[in-house]
């Protein structure tokens, strides 16, 4: 059973001989750019490096990274993409069982969300080891990472009354997300009061990122590396 395990998760290939970057410790990455060790910044910039960096401290990403140390490359690595599985069913299960009057569930999701926009933040302004060989698993994840905010933007949307027209169900708030944040619009559906406009504005803003980020995938950068 753990041999088909094994082989489900890695296919054929030897899990041991992957080459997959050793990983570094995200405090040793604080430590890096206070000290300009890897990055030649200065101003605004190096204040929003130093604060991406640093906000990590306060999700449970790292520690995850942290617990699993002592695995192997590539275990740490599934790890991680558990997590991020994780992170993006959540909204979904919360959505499809209306649960978005839960509050401490809602605000677990939106804490969640939080550190997503951060991570991105962190990809474009922080890169870190981007070879070839683990380019597509990257943009697969950043793929699950946008699935997990146009589901967390729908239970805020499902949450609240911000539209023209009530959210009969949560394929409504779905429906809305998606649109917004691939910015189609159809004009079915729209915001007519402040927090409704302020979320919709937010989200676009979020597709900006997201889109900023995919593109940096195809773009070699050098100097830059942490």
């Amino acid at each position: 059973m753990r041999k088909r395990l094994s082989k489900l998760v890695f296919g054929t290939q030897d899990p041991g001989k992957l080459n997959i970057p050793d990983s570094t410790s995200h405090f040793s990455k604080i430590f890096h750019v206070w000290n300009s060790s890897h990055y030649h910044d200065f101003g605004i910039e190096r204040f929003v490096r130093l604060f991406l960096v640093s906000s990590k401290i306060f999700f449970p990403g790292i520690y995850i990274d942290l617990l699993t140390m002592n695995l192997s490359a590539h275990a740490r690595k599934v790890s991680g993409e558990l997590y991020v599985v994780f992170k993006t069913v959540m909204p979904f299960i919360l959505l499809s069982y209306s649960l978005w009057d839960v509050s401490w569930l809602f605000i677990f999701n939106i804490y969640l969300l939080i550190e997503t926009f951060i991570y991105i933040f962190h990809k474009i302004f922080l890169p870190e080891h981007n070879t070839d060989k683990l380019a597509n698993r990257s943009v697969i994840l950043l793929f699950l990472n946008f699935s997990e905010v146009i589901a967390s933007f729908a239970l805020i949307y499902a949450s609240g009354h911000y539209f023209n027209q009530p959210l009969h169900s949560w394929i409504d708030a779905l429906y809305f997300s998606l649109i917004t944040g691939v910015t189609i619009g159809f004009g079915d559906i729209y915001p007519i009061n402040d927090q409704g406009k302020i979320l919709v504005m937010l989200q676009v803003m979020s597709t900006l990122s997201f889109m900023f980020l995919f593109f940096n995938f195809f773009t070699p950068r050098e100097k830059d590396k942490l």
